[in-house]
């Protein structure tokens, strides 16, 4: 009996060593455990890794390696594809050793250094403009604004992922499909925040929850950003579930920090990412009579969320001197009667450049989330190299889009919509809004936008892998 008793207390005494064990290995008890994000703490990369066991660095660069390609991409001449995509994008390479660099220098419509107010709008297809329940707009707001904007209303996002929204609207690149985009050993960016900087900017970013989701606190401070406001900054008693505080409360909280932040007497560029039109959804009890689905309730929130914000923001006197860009971080799947192989909606999005600076238009001709970092240098009149596939929409025009859904490859150009699944080998061309395959009637057309999708996505990885995408200086 006495053996027995030494047996249990000897197995209680090791589940509880094992369960100290995990608790160490996990390093935290929040929804994420100990990663290497949280070691970082400013913009110099160096001294981030100071913090970072150098064993575990060495194991995972090695884990990495060089970034794997489809064999789809991968077959396609190196050199071939390079030469298509200078036509395409109408350019000579200047740099021998960074064929895709241009050296711009754009005249700009706004005088002085205007600050910049990013906006992800999370999950907001464009098709939630057209939405109505109980018969109101779910979205009066971001409707009322395709009037005062300049708006974009054939935009693609890069992915179908936050974090690929945020590479893309901020760098210019799209995402190697369903490999993540934001890993700590990611590549180092020039983009935005970048001449943001370098032409006295200060930069900033605000998340409503945990900012090691996704490796945003790493993978920001490597690529210039220099303060990240989220969760760790937030009251406790605002969260309202595992993604952090709702849209208004963290718009509430920025408005307070950026007028002190306007007293610096420096510019400044903020990206703010909201988060409630995502699932589990919290929906304020002033929207639920809004719709009989929370799904669309919330939909309801998260426009008057960014009305209050933008609207509050814009009759302060930083505000007045402010540049709203608003675009969603990717759409969402909610057009059941269009089932393409790849689900465009998905990948279609609205944006908007809100500003009294600014006179509004409609710009309809093909866009992307990679061409808004130099477009809106271009608005600034700030001198960059564009070292991505994006391009200047006032100044240059695309014939397609070109964007992932983890394991298919998209291109686009509002007309018609072509596709090709990566694990059955499929293509399928489509005209928006009809569901008909017309890969066999309209062959000449599929092979342009395959060229097209396949060129440059292979570029776009090449120049990830061979670190075009970093400054050279």
């Amino acid at each position: 009996m006495k053996s027995w008793k030494v047996y249990i207390i000897g197995a209680v005494c090791c589940l509880i060593l094992w369960g100290l064990a995990f608790c160490g290995m996990r390093g935290s008890f929040q929804r994420y455990p100990l990663r290497v994000s949280f070691a970082y703490f400013c913009s110099n990369p160096f001294y981030n890794k100071l913090g970072v066991n150098p064993a575990f660095n060495i194991i995972k660069s090695a884990e990495y390696g060089r970034m794997s390609m489809p064999k789809e991409l991968a077959a396609i001449d190196e050199q071939q594809a390079l030469e298509y995509v200078q036509e395409a994008l109408h350019f000579a390479p200047t740099d021998t050793l960074r064929p895709i660099v241009r050296t711009v220098t754009p005249q700009g419509v706004v005088n002085g250094r205007p600050n910049i107010i990013l906006i992800f709008m999370e999950s907001m297809t464009i098709e939630n403009l057209e939405r109505q329940a109980n018969g109101q707009w779910l979205t009066p707001y971001l409707r009322e604004l395709r009037d005062k904007s300049i708006y974009w209303s054939n935009c693609y996002s890069t992915g179908i992922h936050t974090n690929n929204g945020i590479v893309g609207v901020h760098y210019g690149f799209v995402p190697n499909f369903a490999k993540p985009i934001m890993d700590v050993n990611a590549d180092l960016y020039t983009g935005l925040p970048y001449y943001l900087k370098k032409n006295g900017y200060t930069t900033m970013c605000f998340v409503t929850g945990n900012p090691q989701y996704d490796n945003m606190n790493s993978f920001w401070r490597d690529n210039h950003i220099d303060d990240i406001y989220s969760l760790y900054d937030y009251s406790s008693e605002a969260i309202v579930n595992n993604f952090g505080v709702s849209d208004g409360y963290m718009f509430d909280w920025g408005l307070r920090k950026l007028e002190e932040r306007s007293s610096e007497g420096q510019p400044f560029f903020a990206s703010f990412l909201t988060v409630s039109n995502h699932g589990p959804y919290i929906v304020p009890e002033a929207y639920v009579s809004r719709a009989d689905k929370p799904e669309e309730q919330i939909i309801a929130y998260a426009d008057d969320a960014l009305r209050q914000f933008v609207e509050t923001a814009r009759q302060t006197d930083w505000g007045k001197n402010t540049i709203f860009i608003l675009v969603a971080d990717h759409g969402t799947a909610n057009v059941p009667h269009l089932t393409y192989d790849m689900t465009l909606s998905y990948n279609a999005i609205p944006v908007y450049f809100y500003s009294d600076l600014l006179t509004p238009q409609h710009i309809e001709r093909t866009t992307s989330q990679i061409d808004i970092w130099p477009s809106t240098l271009s608005l600034l009149g700030i001198p960059y190299e564009n070292n991505s596939l994006g391009i200047d929409i006032f100044s240059e025009q695309r014939d397609f889009a070109f964007f992932v859904c983890d394991s298919h490859l998209g291109v686009c150009d509002g007309e018609y919509f072509w596709c090709y699944n990566l694990h059955s080998q499929q293509e399928h061309l489509y005209r928006v809004g009809d569901i008909t395959d017309l890969i066999a009637a309209e062959p000449e057309r599929a092979s342009i936008m395959r060229h097209f999708g396949m060129n440059m996505q292979r570029v776009n990885l090449m120049a990830i892998d061979k670190k075009w995408t970093q400054p050279c200086e």
